[in-house]
């Protein structure tokens, strides 16, 4: 008796069981920009705002009968910076792949693609916020405008475009750019001391730091050197748990606190976006009460005119990081390991 059995099926016609989950390897954390607090609307593509600090005067007292012949007064100065427009490669679904149902996709080709082109311009804007690339303006015919990323606002020395005035710079204390494996607690309280000295108060900040250095401030409270100065390793281990614990997330000194919150490769990217030699061994401590992300035009999703090929679009974004005061942050700036 003819029949058809499903040997005889191509592969190509059977529905795989794999159910309706893509399993996708990378991560696509953002915890800088959702941690960033929302500015006003920039009305134009250069940004400034005022920024000031008291004068620090001394007390020698005063005589009896004295006039004043002078007069001082509180002096301020501006900060600028570009705003940057980001955009998607833009996605596509091909008219017959939008037809074909796919294992993984429940609804749609055309629906995924799009949804996975949003991901990706969340991801290409927090490399960009976390990046060390200066602003700088619009200029033809291939130089676009760009949105200073933090580890420019932060850096001690004075940016190319637009710098940041001396006075408002972190002072050479808040950066330490030696090898990774000799950071320790002694030097980071010398420059959270430094960040302090300069807000005239303890500070409290949040470290967006690459695993590495994460890795590195973990094992600070699990090290000692016994009497003959060689270095012993301690660890917390739970015994009812059976858990080895080598985790540390909040940091306590006399001149401020930080709580430390990993990045996985966002951070120091090159200007591209690829990761860097300082992508996984740097950090930014930051006031998040110092900064803002304006949004001119917030991301937004946009579908193309069809060219018969099949549906396509895209994702965008008018945007420019705001460093209110650099002033009382601090960063580790490293691309080597010893």
């Amino acid at each position: 008796m003819p029949g058809i059995y499903e040997r005889d099926q191509a592969d190509m016609l059977k529905l795989q069981e794999v159910g309706d989950t893509i399993y996708i390897a990378e991560s696509t954390k953002t915890p800088f920009t959702r941690l960033l607090p929302r500015g006003t609307k920039p009305k134009q593509g250069l940004s400034e705002w005022p920024v000031q600090l008291y004068e620090d005067k001394g007390f020698e007292g005063t005589m009896d009968g004295h006039d004043i012949s002078t007069f001082s007064h509180s002096e301020r100065e501006k900060l600028r910076g570009y705003w940057m427009w980001l955009m998607t490669d833009g996605w596509m679904a091909s008219r017959l792949a939008n037809l074909t149902r796919t294992a993984g996709v429940k609804n749609s080709e055309r629906a995924k693609q799009a949804a996975d082109d949003a991901i990706k311009l969340a991801f290409m804007h927090e490399k960009q916020l976390l990046s060390a690339v200066d602003t700088q303006a619009e200029a033809a015919p291939a130089t676009p405008y760009r949105s200073r990323g933090v580890y420019s606002w932060i850096q001690t020395a004075a940016q190319s475009t637009l710098p940041v005035p001396a006075n408002f710079r972190p002072a050479s204390g808040c950066a330490y750019t030696s090898a990774l494996g000799s950071f320790m607690p002694s030097n980071m309280e010398t420059m959270l001391e430094a960040a302090a000295d300069a807000k005239k108060g303890p500070v409290s900040l949040v470290a967006y730091c690459g695993i590495k250095l994460k890795r590195q401030m973990s094992t600070w409270t699990q090290r000692q050197s016994d009497d003959t100065g060689v270095e012993i390793v301690r660890t917390i281990q739970s015994a009812a748990d059976k858990k080895l614990q080598q985790v540390v997330d909040f940091f306590e000194f006399d001149a401020g606190e930080y709580k430390a919150v990993p990045t996985w490769h966002q951070l120091c990217t090159e200007g591209t976006g690829a990761a860097s030699n300082y992508t996984t061994r740097s950090g930014a401590w930051l006031d998040m009460s110092m900064w803002e992300l304006r949004f001119a035009d917030a991301p937004a999703a946009y579908v193309c005119p069809p060219k018969s090929g099949g549906p396509r679009g895209y994702h965008d974004t008018v945007f420019i990081l705001v460093c209110k005061n650099p002033l009382g942050q601090c960063y580790v700036y490293t691309n080597t390991d010893s």
